[in-house]
Order: structure tokens, then sequence, then C-alpha cells
């Protein structure tokens, strides 16, 4: 996993509109959290993050499917997309989603497939 262009990228998405937060996560490396609004306290994602990244292990595990899946919460929605190196990409967005335009989920899981 390249860490820091990983990095860059995250920081150079960071202002795309109705996005709460970015996270990668891969197996035997540090994560990689980046808060994208002031409403999201840091410790906060990073508990989501943590439990996201259990639960992943838990579904393959059991054999669960595990290359894109999301988790709803009361007000989130974390989009996660894994790539065939184990590396998974968490979107953390409104569930409402009228600020998060419609192509932007497919751009940056693209985007994230390609560094």
């Amino acid at each position: 996993m390249n860490v820091g262009a990983l990095q860059e990228w995250m920081t150079r998405n960071n202002g795309t509109p109705g996005l709460l937060a970015l996270s990668i996560f891969s197996p035997g490396e540090t994560s990689l959290v980046e808060s994208c609004t002031s409403g999201l306290l840091p410790q906060a994602l990073e508990k989501s993050w943590r439990a996201v990244t259990e639960t992943i292990s838990v579904l393959q595990l059991n054999r669960f499917p595990t290359a894109r899946f999301r988790f709803i919460y009361a007000n989130a929605v974390v989009h996660c997309e894994r790539r065939r190196d184990g590396a998974c990409l968490g979107i953390f967005v409104r569930k409402s989603g009228s600020e998060f335009a419609t192509g932007e989920l497919d751009r940056l899981v693209t985007e994230f497939h390609a560094i």
C-alpha cells in the first residue's frame, strides 16, 4: 500500500461536498483517517472505522463477499470498497445524500483502485 499517495489523495478530496470522511485500512498496516467536516470528532471517526475494519475480518472469516458493502448509521452511510491487495476504502457521507453528488462515489472508488 502506497501510504503517501493514498494520504495525498485523501487530502485532495477533503473538500468534496457532502463527504464527512475518508478512511483506508490495510491488514497489517496503520489505518488512514481523514475527517472532511468539523462536525465529526476525530475520536468518533476512528472508533467507527475501527468497528468497520473489525467487521470486515468477521465477514471474511464467514466467507461473505467483502469487495463492496455499506453500513448505515443514524445520520451517515459508510460505503466500503476493498481492493485485491486487501486495502479497504471507507467513504463516510450524510445519510440524506443531498450534498453528495451522484457520480462522486464512483469517482472516488475508481481513483482508489488506480492508486
